[in-house]
C-alpha cells in the first residue's frame, strides 16, 4: 500500500510496518480437491449438472425424433454440448489427477469442439485410467463396451460436424454462394440410420406401405441409437466412479449421472 508518507519520501509508520507484514489470507479451497479454489469447485458442480441435463434431454430427443429435418437441429445440438461438456469435465479430472491443476483456457482451447478429437482423447484417459480403478474387472467391461460400439462413432461424427460448422451449414452457403465443403448434419445421421439398418437383423426388414408399422420401426431404430448413448454416458459416469479419471473424478463421475436412473440394459450386450 502506497501512503502519502511514502509517497512524500518519509519513512514509514510502525502501523504501516505492520500492515505490509500481515499475511494475505489464502483463498479458500474447494471440498472436492485442494487443487481448486472454492470458486472453481462451484464451477465444476455447476458444469457437471449441465453435462447431465445435455445428456439427459439429448437422449430423450433421439427417442422423440419424428423427422430429422423437423426434430434433428435439437437432437444434434443438445447432442454436440452435452458431450462435450461431458468429455471435459472427465478430462479435466484426469488433467487434476496428473498435474494438479485444471486445464487452462489455452489447453481448452487446444482440445476445441471437435467431438470425435475430444473422444480419443477420452479413449486414451480411460486407457491410462485402468490401472487406478477401484474395480478393474468392471471398468475393463466398460471400457470394452465403448470400444465395441460401432455406433457411438458415428453419432460423434453428427456431433462433431454440428459443432464445428454444421449448425451454420445453410448460412455459409448464404454467405458464399457455394456448395458446402462438407456435407450437412442431416446427412451423417442418415449414415448412423444405415448402420444400424444394415447390422442389426431386426432392423433390416423396413415396413414401406404401412404408415403405422412403420412409424413404429422408426421409434424403434431410434430408440436402439439412444440406447447406445445411454450406454456410453454410463459407462463414464462409472469409469469415474471407479477411479479412472482419478479421486476427483471419483466425485464428478457420480454429477454427471442422472441420480436414479437405472443401469441402460444396452450395458448388458456387445454392441455392434
Amino acid at each position: 500500500m502506497v501512503t502519502s508518507r511514502a509517497r512524500r519520501g518519509g519513512a514509514p509508520t510502525a502501523n504501516e510496518r505492520r500492515e505490509s507484514m500481515t499475511p494475505t489470507p489464502a483463498e479458500p479451497r474447494s471440498a472436492l480437491h485442494p487443487a481448486l479454489s472454492a470458486r472453481q469447485g462451484f464451477a465444476l458442480l455447476e458444469e457437471s449438472e449441465a453435462a447431465r441435463n445435455l445428456m439427459r434431454d439429448s437422449i430423450r430427443a433421439i427417442r422423440d425424433m419424428r423427422h430429422v429435418r423437423t426434430d434433428g437441429d435439437t437432437v444434434f445440438s443438445l447432442g454436440s454440448i452435452g458431450t462435450e461438456k461431458t468429455m471435459k469435465v472427465m478430462l479435466g479430472c484426469k488433467a487434476v489427477e496428473d498435474e494438479d491443476s485444471w486445464p487452462t483456457n489455452d489447453q481448452l482451447r487446444r482440445w476445441g469442439h471437435d467431438i470425435e478429437k475430444l473422444n480419443a482423447l477420452m479413449l486414451a484417459a480411460i486407457s491410462d485410467g485402468m490401472e487406478r480403478s477401484g474395480a478393474p474387472g468392471d471398468s475393463a467391461r466398460l471400457g470394452e463396451r465403448i470400444t465395441a460400439s460401432k455406433v457411438i462413432p458415428l453419432v460423434f461424427a453428427v456431433f462433431a460436424r454440428y459443432g464445428k460448422s454444421g449448425r451454420f451449414h445453410h448460412l455459409n452457403i448464404l454467405a458464399t454462394d457455394e456448395p458446402g465443403e462438407l456435407d450437412q448434419p442431416s446427412e451423417y445421421w442418415d449414415r448412423v440410420e444405415l448402420h444400424v439398418r444394415e447390422t442389426r437383423p431386426e432392423f433390416q426388414e423396413i415396413p414401406f406401405g404401412d404408415d403405422r408399422a412403420f412409424n413404429s420401426y422408426q421409434e424403434r431404430l431410434r430408440g436402439f441409437i439412444a440406447n447406445e448413448l445411454d450406454a456410453w454416458w454410463f459407462c463414464v459416469h462409472r469409469l469415474g466412479v471407479q477411479g479412472c479419471f482419478g479421486e476427483l473424478g471419483k466425485m464428478i463421475g457420480r454429477e454427471i449421472w442422472e441420480s436414479g436412473r437405472p443401469e441402460p440394459s444396452a450395458v448388458r450386450y456387445r454392441a455392434t
